[in-house]
Protein backbone atom coordinates (compact mmCIF):
# COMPACT_ATOMS: atom_id res chain seq x y z
CA UNK A 1 0.00 0.00 0.00
CA UNK A 2 1.38 3.75 -0.99
CA UNK A 3 2.52 6.25 1.52
CA UNK A 4 3.20 3.51 4.56
CA UNK A 5 4.51 5.50 7.45
CA UNK A 6 8.26 4.87 8.62
CA UNK A 7 9.37 3.85 11.46
CA UNK A 8 10.87 6.23 13.74
CA UNK A 9 7.72 8.92 12.60
CA UNK A 10 5.97 10.70 15.09
CA UNK A 11 1.95 10.71 14.97
CA UNK A 12 0.33 13.95 16.62
CA UNK A 13 3.12 14.82 17.95
CA UNK A 14 2.86 11.69 20.84
CA UNK A 15 2.95 8.41 18.56
CA UNK A 16 5.80 7.20 17.52
CA UNK A 17 5.32 4.15 14.79
CA UNK A 18 7.38 1.11 15.35
CA UNK A 19 6.57 -0.89 12.23
CA UNK A 20 3.72 -1.92 10.40
CA UNK A 21 1.20 -5.05 11.98
CA UNK A 22 -1.09 -5.75 9.00
CA UNK A 23 -2.19 -3.99 5.57
CA UNK A 24 -5.50 -4.21 3.98
CA UNK A 25 -7.00 -2.76 0.95
CA UNK A 26 -8.41 0.42 2.75
CA UNK A 27 -5.72 0.36 5.74
CA UNK A 28 -2.43 0.08 7.66
CA UNK A 29 -2.59 -1.25 11.32
CA UNK A 30 1.00 -0.01 13.18
CA UNK A 31 2.64 -0.91 16.12
CA UNK A 32 3.81 2.25 18.05
CA UNK A 33 4.37 3.69 21.56
CA UNK A 34 2.65 6.49 22.94
CA UNK A 35 5.60 8.64 23.99
CA UNK A 36 3.70 10.55 26.79
CA UNK A 37 3.41 7.23 28.93
CA UNK A 38 5.67 4.79 27.18
CA UNK A 39 3.04 2.17 26.73
CA UNK A 40 2.31 0.42 23.14
CA UNK A 41 -0.68 1.20 21.18
CA UNK A 42 -2.48 -0.02 17.79
CA UNK A 43 -3.13 2.91 15.27
CA UNK A 44 -5.21 1.44 12.54
CA UNK A 45 -5.14 4.66 9.57
CA UNK A 46 -8.22 4.04 7.47
CA UNK A 47 -8.51 5.79 3.98
CA UNK A 48 -11.52 8.91 3.80
CA UNK A 49 -12.43 7.68 1.23
CA UNK A 50 -13.38 4.62 -0.49
CA UNK A 51 -16.32 4.22 -3.36
CA UNK A 52 -19.62 2.83 -0.84
CA UNK A 53 -17.72 1.83 1.90
CA UNK A 54 -18.29 3.81 4.96
CA UNK A 55 -15.50 3.73 6.69
CA UNK A 56 -16.36 5.62 9.55
CA UNK A 57 -18.37 3.07 10.41
CA UNK A 58 -15.54 1.49 12.88
CA UNK A 59 -15.06 4.66 14.53
CA UNK A 60 -19.01 5.24 15.26
CA UNK A 61 -19.88 1.47 16.56
CA UNK A 62 -16.11 1.03 18.38
CA UNK A 63 -16.39 3.90 20.80
CA UNK A 64 -19.99 2.97 22.13
CA UNK A 65 -18.52 -0.47 22.77
CA UNK A 66 -17.59 -1.72 26.38
CA UNK A 67 -16.56 -5.61 26.40
CA UNK A 68 -13.42 -7.33 27.41
CA UNK A 69 -13.21 -9.07 23.77
CA UNK A 70 -13.46 -6.11 21.85
CA UNK A 71 -10.32 -3.40 21.72
CA UNK A 72 -10.30 -0.58 23.53
CA UNK A 73 -10.35 2.70 21.40
CA UNK A 74 -8.40 5.17 23.30
CA UNK A 75 -7.70 7.75 20.78
CA UNK A 76 -9.06 8.96 17.27
CA UNK A 77 -7.22 11.68 15.11
CA UNK A 78 -7.24 12.53 11.87
CA UNK A 79 -6.02 14.31 8.78
CA UNK A 80 -6.89 15.29 5.40
CA UNK A 81 -6.71 12.06 4.11
CA UNK A 82 -7.11 9.40 6.86
CA UNK A 83 -8.97 8.61 9.84
CA UNK A 84 -6.47 7.25 13.05
CA UNK A 85 -7.92 4.77 15.46
CA UNK A 86 -5.73 4.33 18.46
CA UNK A 87 -6.46 1.50 19.87
CA UNK A 88 -5.44 -0.98 23.08
CA UNK A 89 -2.47 -3.09 21.62
CA UNK A 90 -2.95 -6.70 21.70
CA UNK A 91 -0.28 -8.87 21.89
CA UNK A 92 -0.75 -12.53 20.21
CA UNK A 93 -1.62 -14.62 17.21
CA UNK A 94 -4.46 -14.22 14.72
CA UNK A 95 -6.86 -17.85 14.76
CA UNK A 96 -5.06 -18.24 11.24
CA UNK A 97 -1.57 -19.51 12.65
CA UNK A 98 -3.64 -22.26 14.98
CA UNK A 99 -4.77 -24.21 11.66
CA UNK A 100 -5.05 -28.00 12.65
CA UNK A 101 -3.44 -27.15 15.91
CA UNK A 102 -6.05 -27.11 18.67
CA UNK A 103 -7.80 -29.65 20.73
CA UNK A 104 -11.11 -29.71 20.62
CA UNK A 105 -11.45 -28.40 24.33
CA UNK A 106 -9.51 -25.08 23.14
CA UNK A 107 -12.19 -25.20 19.99
CA UNK A 108 -14.78 -25.14 22.45
CA UNK A 109 -12.79 -22.54 24.30
CA UNK A 110 -12.95 -19.77 21.46
CA UNK A 111 -16.51 -20.96 20.23
CA UNK A 112 -17.70 -20.12 23.85
CA UNK A 113 -15.77 -16.50 23.88
CA UNK A 114 -16.58 -15.82 20.15
CA UNK A 115 -20.52 -16.60 21.49
CA UNK A 116 -20.04 -14.19 24.16
CA UNK A 117 -18.82 -11.11 22.23
CA UNK A 118 -21.41 -11.73 19.28
CA UNK A 119 -23.83 -12.22 21.91
CA UNK A 120 -23.11 -8.58 23.16
CA UNK A 121 -23.17 -7.10 19.71
CA UNK A 122 -25.99 -8.46 18.41
CA UNK A 123 -28.06 -7.28 21.85
CA UNK A 124 -26.51 -4.13 21.55
CA UNK A 125 -29.02 -1.11 22.75
CA UNK A 126 -31.71 -1.09 20.41
CA UNK A 127 -30.13 -2.53 16.97
CA UNK A 128 -27.96 -5.15 16.78
CA UNK A 129 -24.68 -5.03 15.40
CA UNK A 130 -23.98 -7.67 12.43
CA UNK A 131 -20.15 -7.98 12.81
CA UNK A 132 -20.32 -9.53 8.84
CA UNK A 133 -16.52 -10.16 8.78
CA UNK A 134 -16.15 -12.90 11.40
CA UNK A 135 -12.91 -15.05 10.18
CA UNK A 136 -9.81 -16.74 11.56
CA UNK A 137 -7.23 -13.25 10.91
CA UNK A 138 -10.06 -10.84 12.61
CA UNK A 139 -9.44 -13.06 16.02
CA UNK A 140 -6.00 -12.10 18.05
CA UNK A 141 -5.89 -15.27 21.05
CA UNK A 142 -3.63 -14.17 23.49
CA UNK A 143 -1.12 -16.23 25.54
CA UNK A 144 -3.56 -16.68 28.34
CA UNK A 145 -6.40 -18.15 25.44
CA UNK A 146 -8.39 -15.25 25.59
CA UNK A 147 -9.67 -13.67 22.22
CA UNK A 148 -9.99 -10.37 20.88
CA UNK A 149 -12.19 -9.57 17.71
CA UNK A 150 -10.69 -7.03 16.01
CA UNK A 151 -11.10 -4.78 12.75
CA UNK A 152 -14.88 -3.83 12.65
CA UNK A 153 -14.49 -2.03 9.10
CA UNK A 154 -17.71 -3.32 8.19
CA UNK A 155 -19.76 -4.09 10.72
CA UNK A 156 -23.31 -2.42 10.99
CA UNK A 157 -26.02 -1.54 12.98
CA UNK A 158 -29.24 -3.98 11.88
CA UNK A 159 -31.97 -2.04 10.14
CA UNK A 160 -35.27 -3.87 9.02
CA UNK A 161 -36.22 -1.34 6.47
CA UNK A 162 -34.14 -3.43 4.24
CA UNK A 163 -34.99 -6.65 2.44
CA UNK A 164 -31.35 -7.11 1.14
CA UNK A 165 -27.66 -5.52 1.49
CA UNK A 166 -27.55 -3.06 -1.06
CA UNK A 167 -23.75 -3.81 -1.32
CA UNK A 168 -21.79 -7.14 -1.04
CA UNK A 169 -19.47 -7.20 1.84
CA UNK A 170 -16.93 -10.19 3.78
CA UNK A 171 -14.81 -12.35 2.91
CA UNK A 172 -14.95 -15.53 0.25
CA UNK A 173 -14.48 -18.42 2.15
CA UNK A 174 -16.19 -17.24 4.95
CA UNK A 175 -19.04 -15.04 3.93
CA UNK A 176 -22.53 -16.30 4.00
CA UNK A 177 -24.57 -17.08 0.96
CA UNK A 178 -26.78 -13.63 1.84
CA UNK A 179 -23.79 -11.45 1.69
CA UNK A 180 -23.64 -12.17 -2.11
CA UNK A 181 -26.70 -10.24 -2.33
CA UNK A 182 -29.12 -12.88 -2.29
CA UNK A 183 -30.70 -11.71 1.24
CA UNK A 184 -29.99 -9.83 4.22
CA UNK A 185 -27.35 -9.90 6.51
CA UNK A 186 -28.66 -10.51 10.47
CA UNK A 187 -27.04 -12.15 13.10
CA UNK A 188 -27.31 -15.39 11.50
CA UNK A 189 -25.01 -14.35 9.00
CA UNK A 190 -22.25 -14.07 12.11
CA UNK A 191 -22.94 -17.47 13.11
CA UNK A 192 -22.77 -18.71 9.58
CA UNK A 193 -18.95 -17.48 9.66
CA UNK A 194 -18.15 -18.52 13.22
CA UNK A 195 -19.02 -21.73 11.86
CA UNK A 196 -16.96 -22.12 9.06
CA UNK A 197 -14.21 -20.33 10.66
CA UNK A 198 -14.03 -23.22 13.71
CA UNK A 199 -14.42 -25.73 10.41
CA UNK A 200 -11.15 -23.98 8.89
CA UNK A 201 -9.08 -24.76 12.19
CA UNK A 202 -10.02 -28.30 12.75
CA UNK A 203 -9.34 -29.50 8.75
CA UNK A 204 -7.61 -26.58 7.14
CA UNK A 205 -10.59 -25.49 4.68
CA UNK A 206 -13.13 -23.09 4.03
CA UNK A 207 -15.61 -22.21 1.20
CA UNK A 208 -12.66 -21.06 -0.91
CA UNK A 209 -10.90 -24.66 -0.88
CA UNK A 210 -12.13 -26.95 -3.45
CA UNK A 211 -14.33 -28.54 -3.54
CA UNK A 212 -15.93 -25.34 -2.70
CA UNK A 213 -18.34 -26.67 0.11
CA UNK A 214 -18.11 -28.27 3.10
CA UNK A 215 -18.04 -32.34 3.64
CA UNK A 216 -19.79 -33.56 7.08
CA UNK A 217 -16.54 -32.18 9.31
CA UNK A 218 -15.96 -35.52 10.85
CA UNK A 219 -14.91 -37.01 6.82
CA UNK A 220 -12.49 -34.35 7.24
CA UNK A 221 -11.51 -34.76 10.98
CA UNK A 222 -12.86 -38.05 12.48
CA UNK A 223 -11.13 -37.42 15.53
CA UNK A 224 -13.81 -34.86 17.25
CA UNK A 225 -17.19 -35.71 18.88
CA UNK A 226 -20.12 -36.03 17.02
CA UNK A 227 -21.52 -33.80 19.25
CA UNK A 228 -19.03 -31.15 17.95
CA UNK A 229 -19.76 -31.63 14.41
CA UNK A 230 -23.46 -31.34 15.09
CA UNK A 231 -23.14 -28.17 16.34
CA UNK A 232 -21.08 -26.44 13.68
CA UNK A 233 -22.90 -28.13 10.65
CA UNK A 234 -25.91 -26.49 11.54
CA UNK A 235 -24.05 -23.24 12.26
CA UNK A 236 -22.98 -23.68 8.47
CA UNK A 237 -26.47 -24.32 6.85
CA UNK A 238 -26.98 -22.39 3.50
CA UNK A 239 -30.12 -21.21 3.98
CA UNK A 240 -30.64 -18.49 6.90
CA UNK A 241 -33.69 -20.41 8.43
CA UNK A 242 -31.80 -23.78 9.15
CA UNK A 243 -28.97 -22.33 10.78
CA UNK A 244 -29.11 -21.07 15.57
CA UNK A 245 -31.51 -18.52 15.22
CA UNK A 246 -29.58 -16.60 17.77
CA UNK A 247 -26.07 -17.09 19.02
CA UNK A 248 -27.82 -17.49 23.03
CA UNK A 249 -29.10 -20.83 21.66
CA UNK A 250 -25.85 -21.70 20.23
CA UNK A 251 -24.13 -20.84 23.13
CA UNK A 252 -26.69 -23.36 25.05
CA UNK A 253 -25.73 -26.17 23.02
CA UNK A 254 -21.96 -25.88 23.30
CA UNK A 255 -22.54 -25.73 26.88
CA UNK A 256 -24.84 -28.92 27.04
CA UNK A 257 -22.23 -30.55 25.08
CA UNK A 258 -19.42 -29.56 27.35
CA UNK A 259 -21.44 -30.98 30.09
CA UNK A 260 -22.20 -34.28 28.46
CA UNK A 261 -18.36 -35.06 27.58
CA UNK A 262 -17.55 -34.48 31.19
CA UNK A 263 -16.58 -31.22 31.44
CA UNK A 264 -16.34 -29.58 35.40
CA UNK A 265 -12.95 -31.93 35.84
CA UNK A 266 -11.46 -28.56 37.25
CA UNK A 267 -11.68 -29.27 41.28
CA UNK A 268 -10.41 -32.61 40.69
CA UNK A 269 -7.20 -30.62 39.12
CA UNK A 270 -7.75 -27.93 42.41
CA UNK A 271 -7.69 -30.98 44.64
CA UNK A 272 -4.56 -32.65 43.09
CA UNK A 273 -3.10 -29.34 43.18
CA UNK A 274 -4.12 -27.69 46.45
CA UNK A 275 -3.82 -29.46 50.52
CA UNK A 276 -6.56 -27.18 50.62
CA UNK A 277 -9.54 -26.07 48.76
CA UNK A 278 -11.88 -23.49 49.82
CA UNK A 279 -14.68 -22.35 47.31
CA UNK A 280 -16.37 -18.88 48.07
CA UNK A 281 -19.53 -18.19 46.30
CA UNK A 282 -22.56 -15.13 46.37
CA UNK A 283 -26.40 -15.94 47.54
CA UNK A 284 -26.92 -13.36 45.38
CA UNK A 285 -25.09 -10.88 43.21
CA UNK A 286 -22.58 -8.19 44.16
CA UNK A 287 -21.99 -8.81 47.56
CA UNK A 288 -17.96 -8.53 47.41
CA UNK A 289 -17.08 -12.41 47.00
CA UNK A 290 -14.01 -11.72 45.08
CA UNK A 291 -13.31 -8.64 48.11
CA UNK A 292 -13.38 -11.50 51.03
CA UNK A 293 -11.77 -14.24 48.58
CA UNK A 294 -8.32 -11.85 48.75
CA UNK A 295 -9.04 -11.24 52.19
CA UNK A 296 -8.95 -14.91 52.67
CA UNK A 297 -6.36 -15.69 50.43
CA UNK A 298 -4.12 -12.76 52.75
CA UNK A 299 -5.54 -14.36 55.90
CA UNK A 300 -3.33 -18.12 55.03
CA UNK A 301 -0.45 -16.05 53.70
CA UNK A 302 0.38 -14.41 56.62
CA UNK A 303 0.43 -17.60 58.07
CA UNK A 304 3.58 -18.59 55.75
CA UNK A 305 0.99 -21.06 53.35
CA UNK A 306 1.56 -20.45 49.75
CA UNK A 307 -2.18 -19.45 48.51
CA UNK A 308 -3.59 -19.93 44.93
CA UNK A 309 -6.62 -17.30 44.15
CA UNK A 310 -8.79 -18.95 40.82
CA UNK A 311 -11.61 -16.80 39.48
CA UNK A 312 -13.98 -19.79 37.83
CA UNK A 313 -16.62 -17.31 37.02
CA UNK A 314 -16.52 -14.86 33.27
CA UNK A 315 -16.22 -11.72 35.72
CA UNK A 316 -12.60 -10.78 34.36
CA UNK A 317 -11.86 -8.99 37.42
CA UNK A 318 -8.27 -10.63 38.03
CA UNK A 319 -7.46 -9.17 34.85
CA UNK A 320 -8.48 -5.73 36.44
CA UNK A 321 -6.38 -6.08 38.98
CA UNK A 322 -3.35 -6.93 37.35
CA UNK A 323 -4.16 -4.46 34.61
CA UNK A 324 -4.30 -0.90 37.53
CA UNK A 325 -0.20 -1.21 38.53
CA UNK A 326 0.75 -1.85 34.64
CA UNK A 327 1.51 0.64 31.96
CA UNK A 328 1.14 -1.29 29.42
CA UNK A 329 -2.39 -3.30 28.98
CA UNK A 330 -1.32 -7.20 29.30
CA UNK A 331 -4.38 -9.72 29.95
CA UNK A 332 -2.32 -12.37 31.96
CA UNK A 333 -4.24 -15.55 33.10
CA UNK A 334 -1.58 -16.15 35.75
CA UNK A 335 0.39 -13.47 38.15
CA UNK A 336 1.63 -13.39 41.59
CA UNK A 337 0.69 -10.27 43.34
CA UNK A 338 1.49 -9.31 46.71
CA UNK A 339 2.02 -12.76 47.13
CA UNK A 340 -0.53 -14.41 46.32
CA UNK A 341 -1.02 -16.14 42.76
CA UNK A 342 -3.83 -15.27 40.90
CA UNK A 343 -5.45 -17.81 38.25
CA UNK A 344 -7.86 -15.08 36.07
CA UNK A 345 -10.94 -16.97 34.24
CA UNK A 346 -10.54 -19.36 31.71
CA UNK A 347 -13.21 -20.59 30.83
CA UNK A 348 -13.49 -24.01 29.51
CA UNK A 349 -9.19 -24.43 29.25
CA UNK A 350 -8.31 -27.58 31.22
CA UNK A 351 -6.85 -26.19 34.61
CA UNK A 352 -4.19 -29.34 34.84
CA UNK A 353 -2.04 -27.73 32.09
CA UNK A 354 -2.11 -24.17 33.44
CA UNK A 355 -1.60 -24.38 36.78
CA UNK A 356 1.79 -25.65 37.38
CA UNK A 357 2.46 -25.68 41.04
CA UNK A 358 1.58 -26.99 44.17
CA UNK A 359 -0.11 -25.02 46.73
CA UNK A 360 -0.81 -25.40 50.90
CA UNK A 361 -4.13 -23.93 49.92
CA UNK A 362 -6.21 -23.17 46.54
CA UNK A 363 -9.10 -20.25 46.94
CA UNK A 364 -11.99 -20.54 44.68
CA UNK A 365 -13.86 -17.46 43.51
CA UNK A 366 -17.15 -18.88 42.38
CA UNK A 367 -19.17 -15.84 41.91
CA UNK A 368 -22.84 -15.97 42.20
CA UNK A 369 -23.96 -19.49 43.73
CA UNK A 370 -26.67 -20.15 40.80
CA UNK A 371 -23.63 -19.87 38.08
CA UNK A 372 -21.87 -22.52 40.75
CA UNK A 373 -24.17 -24.97 40.51
CA UNK A 374 -25.03 -24.98 36.68
CA UNK A 375 -21.29 -25.38 36.65
CA UNK A 376 -21.34 -28.55 39.35
CA UNK A 377 -18.24 -30.02 41.01
CA UNK A 378 -17.45 -27.09 43.63
CA UNK A 379 -19.25 -29.58 46.11
CA UNK A 380 -15.77 -31.34 46.54
CA UNK A 381 -14.20 -28.38 47.94
CA UNK A 382 -12.76 -28.97 51.95
CA UNK A 383 -15.08 -25.35 52.63
CA UNK A 384 -17.44 -24.04 50.94
CA UNK A 385 -18.22 -20.27 52.31
CA UNK A 386 -21.47 -18.91 51.36
CA UNK A 387 -21.98 -15.20 51.41
CA UNK A 388 -25.20 -13.37 52.41
CA UNK A 389 -26.64 -10.09 52.25
CA UNK A 390 -27.60 -8.29 55.00
CA UNK A 391 -30.27 -6.14 53.55
CA UNK A 392 -34.53 -7.00 54.01
CA UNK A 393 -34.31 -7.69 50.46
CA UNK A 394 -31.17 -9.59 50.17
CA UNK A 395 -32.90 -11.66 53.37
CA UNK A 396 -35.51 -12.84 50.56
CA UNK A 397 -32.90 -14.13 48.76
CA UNK A 398 -31.16 -16.34 51.93
CA UNK A 399 -35.04 -17.36 52.79
CA UNK A 400 -35.28 -18.70 48.99
CA UNK A 401 -32.43 -20.75 49.32
CA UNK A 402 -32.97 -21.69 53.36
CA UNK A 403 -35.68 -23.21 52.40
CA UNK A 404 -34.88 -25.11 49.13
CA UNK A 405 -31.58 -26.56 49.61
CA UNK A 406 -29.69 -25.34 52.46
CA UNK A 407 -26.32 -27.15 53.11
CA UNK A 408 -25.47 -27.78 57.30
CA UNK A 409 -21.62 -28.21 55.99
CA UNK A 410 -21.45 -24.92 54.60
CA UNK A 411 -20.54 -21.11 56.59
CA UNK A 412 -22.55 -18.86 56.30
CA UNK A 413 -21.53 -14.94 56.31
CA UNK A 414 -23.58 -12.58 56.03
CA UNK A 415 -21.66 -9.06 54.94
CA UNK A 416 -23.77 -5.77 56.29
CA UNK A 417 -25.74 -6.86 59.18
CA UNK A 418 -26.35 -4.91 62.34
CA UNK A 419 -25.36 -6.67 65.57
CA UNK A 420 -29.19 -7.19 66.49
CA UNK A 421 -30.13 -8.44 63.07
CA UNK A 422 -27.41 -10.81 63.04
CA UNK A 423 -28.54 -12.56 66.55
CA UNK A 424 -31.63 -12.92 65.13
CA UNK A 425 -30.52 -14.91 61.83
CA UNK A 426 -28.08 -17.03 64.56
CA UNK A 427 -31.05 -18.02 66.71
CA UNK A 428 -33.06 -18.79 63.63
CA UNK A 429 -30.72 -20.92 61.82
CA UNK A 430 -29.58 -22.93 65.26
CA UNK A 431 -27.43 -25.40 64.43
CA UNK A 432 -25.82 -23.62 61.02
CA UNK A 433 -22.99 -22.12 61.16
CA UNK A 434 -23.39 -18.47 60.54
CA UNK A 435 -20.78 -15.72 61.13
CA UNK A 436 -21.19 -11.63 61.00
CA UNK A 437 -18.44 -10.34 58.15
CA UNK A 438 -16.90 -7.44 59.80
CA UNK A 439 -15.71 -3.94 57.40
CA UNK A 440 -12.05 -4.94 56.00
CA UNK A 441 -11.98 -1.82 53.45
CA UNK A 442 -8.72 -2.74 52.05
CA UNK A 443 -8.41 -6.74 50.57
CA UNK A 444 -4.48 -6.34 50.83
CA UNK A 445 -4.99 -6.32 54.41
CA UNK A 446 -6.38 -8.14 57.37
CA UNK A 447 -7.92 -6.68 60.12
CA UNK A 448 -8.03 -8.16 63.45
CA UNK A 449 -11.53 -8.61 63.40
CA UNK A 450 -11.45 -10.44 60.09
CA UNK A 451 -8.07 -12.10 61.13
CA UNK A 452 -11.08 -13.41 64.39
CA UNK A 453 -13.82 -14.65 61.72
CA UNK A 454 -11.64 -16.86 59.82
CA UNK A 455 -9.96 -18.34 62.90
CA UNK A 456 -12.70 -19.11 64.18
CA UNK A 457 -14.50 -20.81 60.92
CA UNK A 458 -11.22 -22.58 60.25
CA UNK A 459 -11.59 -24.36 63.32
CA UNK A 460 -15.32 -25.13 63.54
CA UNK A 461 -16.55 -28.54 63.70
CA UNK A 462 -18.95 -30.15 61.16
CA UNK A 463 -22.54 -29.86 62.48
CA UNK A 464 -25.44 -32.21 62.14
CA UNK A 465 -28.18 -31.68 59.19
CA UNK A 466 -31.28 -30.19 61.22
CA UNK A 467 -35.17 -29.54 60.53
CA UNK A 468 -36.52 -26.84 58.52
CA UNK A 469 -39.52 -24.53 59.44
CA UNK A 470 -41.00 -21.60 57.52
CA UNK A 471 -41.40 -17.98 58.29
CA UNK A 472 -38.05 -18.64 60.14
CA UNK A 473 -36.73 -14.89 59.15
CA UNK A 474 -39.82 -12.63 59.24
CA UNK A 475 -38.52 -11.51 62.38
CA UNK A 476 -35.27 -10.69 61.10
CA UNK A 477 -36.45 -8.73 58.19
CA UNK A 478 -39.01 -6.67 60.39
CA UNK A 479 -36.01 -6.07 62.64
CA UNK A 480 -34.08 -4.62 60.18
CA UNK A 481 -36.67 -2.90 58.29
CA UNK A 482 -37.68 -1.41 61.96
CA UNK A 483 -34.30 -0.22 61.93
CA UNK A 484 -34.28 2.08 58.96
CA UNK A 485 -37.33 3.44 60.19
CA UNK A 486 -36.21 4.41 63.42
CA UNK A 487 -33.20 6.40 61.45
CA UNK A 488 -35.46 7.88 59.38
CA UNK A 489 -37.59 9.00 62.34
CA UNK A 490 -35.00 10.36 63.91
CA UNK A 491 -33.67 12.43 61.06
CA UNK A 492 -37.45 13.92 60.40
CA UNK A 493 -37.50 14.97 64.27
CA UNK A 494 -33.94 16.72 64.18
CA UNK A 495 -35.36 18.29 61.04
CA UNK A 496 -38.76 19.04 62.98
CA UNK A 497 -36.68 20.59 65.95
CA UNK A 498 -34.27 22.61 63.25
CA UNK A 499 -37.02 24.52 61.38
CA UNK A 500 -39.12 25.39 64.71
CA UNK A 501 -36.38 26.82 66.54
CA UNK A 502 -36.18 24.30 69.35
CA UNK A 503 -33.30 22.37 70.82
Amino acid sequence: MEDTLLAGVILFERYKIIRPLGIGGTSIVYLAQNNKIGSLVAIKAIKKKDGEVDLLAEKNILIELRHPSIPIIMDIEEDEDRIYLVEEYVEGKVLEKFKNKLTENEIIDIMLQLCDVLNYLHTFQEHPIIYRDLKPSNVIRMQNGHIKLIDFGIAKKYSQDTTRDTTQFGTRGYAAPEQFGFSKADVRTDIFSLGVSMYYLLTGKNLSTPPYRLQPLREENPFISSGLEEIIMKCIETVQGKRYQSVATLQEDIKALNSRDGDNKDYDVFLEKGHKVITLTGINRSLGTTHIAIVLAHYFCEQGLKVALIEWQAHHDFIKINNMYKTIIEEKFYFIFKDIHFYSFQNHLSYDKSIMDIYDVIIVDGGQYEDLVQKGSYQKSHQVLMLCGGKDWEIDYFEEYYFGSPNPSYHYMFNFMDDDAFLEIKKSMANFKCYQIPYNPNPYQVTERSKKLFDDIFEANATQSIGIKRSKFGDVKDHIRSKVQALKNSKIKKQSYSSDGRS
